[in-house]
């Protein structure tokens, strides 16, 4: 097999976290009232900066909480850490840390702790702001260089990272209790399978699972 299929189907591949047993066994864990969590992979600065970047992704309004309010940057951390591969795992902090760097020399910061959202957001926008085909295309650059065990260009690295903190993000935000409860449709005793129900019915919100 090859290795853009292993990875694939590893922790890089939202599709896979989406069946895996492990990120809703982990996310169930995540429920530390805690101001703040304590990290298991990332440093306590890199914590603090997905804690922003994660409520810049899924920021607070008047009928939603924010990421953090849910615990999603804690699951992200456990996730990371406990469910990717070495290599992968590696190839992500390697693409965080790079982000990291960048945001620190924009905002002429010698620490991360003193970056702020507003310095955050137009290069995790630069960064993300990408069309399907350039997405595919630097996916595919990506899977082609950790095939061939060749360099991966920088600005891969950290487009990959950025791209799983979203869609870790999102996934964790919408399979919260809180979220899924409260939030988007839910019914606690699930009657018959509809297939196709309109939006309408729902006040356009998703079913949670």
């Amino acid at each position: 097999m090859k290795r853009r299929e292993v990875i694939k189907g590893l922790g890089l591949s939202l599709g896979a976290l989406l069946v895996a047993p492990s990120a809703m066994s982990l996310l169930q864990s995540c429920t530390s009232d805690k101001p703040t969590w304590v990290p298991t992979l990332f440093s306590v600065d890199q914590a603090r900066l997905l804690d922003k970047l994660a409520d810049i992704i899924l920021p607070k309004s008047e009928d939603s909480p924010s990421a953090t309010e849910v615990n999603v940057p804690e699951f992200i951390d456990k996730y990371v850490a406990e469910v990717y591969e070495v290599e992968e795992r590696d190839l992500f902090m390697k693409g965080y840390s790079n982000f990291g760097n960048i945001i620190m020399k924009n905002a002429n910061a010698e620490v991360l702790a003193d970056v702020e959202s507003a310095d955050i957001e137009p290069v995790l926008g630069s960064i993300l702001k990408k069309s399907k085909e350039e997405d595919e295309a630097i996916m595919e650059a990506f899977y082609e260089a950790f095939d061939n065990e060749a360099t991966i260009p920088e600005d891969t690295l950290n487009y990959v990272a950025m791209n799983r903190v979203r869609d870790l993000c999102i996934f964790a935000y919408t399979n919260s209790e809180k979220v899924g409860e409260e939030i988007m449709a839910y019914t606690p005793v699930p009657g018959k399978q509809e297939g196709c129900i309109d939006v309408s019915d729902t006040s356009g919100k998703a079913y949670s699972l």
